[in-house]
């Protein structure tokens, strides 16, 4: 019985670069579907851009919220509000009680102590209501000033543009007989389509 040959390099790094491509065109529709989808019922999405509520969150995790009433306020929540010191950010703490005058005692899950400065209960934007990890990565990258993998991300773009153009034009102008018969057992890569916290933006 013999075997079959082993697959070459170029062949090895091919299908390595196709699974890269599918991996980033996975990611970017998911941006797409997270930037509009939420919106539709009455969800806003949030990328995380600190680590002070890890390991509940972690940077590059999108938060979606939901507005919550302010009697619905309960301790336990991860809230989004605006950071009550006056920088212009968001933040995405957790609610740990309730001062003498009704403001949010708040703090990062990593934190050690309690925000020094208390939240108005109605200044809260929503209340978490799922996370999904990593898919915000471009953006942290983009506020962290990290470019390097943002422009690993665009190789990978050109690559799949280069990967796209080449299956639509590739097979034009063969003859029936011309063409390799279709290989068996195809990959799952082969078949790939297309899916808290500190500071949050």
């Amino acid at each position: 019985m013999t075997t079959p040959p082993a697959p070459s390099w170029p062949a090895r790094a091919a299908a390595t670069a196709r699974i890269a491509v599918a991996v980033v065109l996975v990611a970017l529709a998911g941006l797409g579907v997270l930037a509009l989808a939420p919106r539709l019922v009455g969800f806003e999405g949030h990328v995380v851009v600190s680590g002070s509520m890890a390991p509940q969150l972690a940077e590059g995790d999108v938060v979606l919220t939901r507005p919550v009433a302010v009697p619905d306020l309960e301790s336990g929540q991860i809230l989004l509000f605006p950071d009550p010191s006056g920088a212009d950010r968001l933040v995405v703490h957790r609610l740990v009680s309730f001062d003498e005058q009704g403001a949010l005692v708040t703090r990062g899950d990593a934190n050690q102590s309690n925000d020094t400065t208390h939240v108005p209960a109605a200044s809260v934007i929503g209340q978490v209501q799922l996370r999904v990890p990593y898919i915000g990565l471009p953006a942290y990258w983009r506020a962290e000033g990290r470019w390097g993998p943002i422009a690993a991300t665009a190789v990978l773009l050109a690559a799949a543009a280069v990967v796209a153009a080449g299956r639509s034009g590739g097979g034009r102008g063969r003859t029936t007989a011309d063409r390799a018969p279709a290989p068996r057992g195809r990959t799952t890569a082969d078949r790939l389509g297309a899916p808290v916290a500190g500071t949050a933006g």
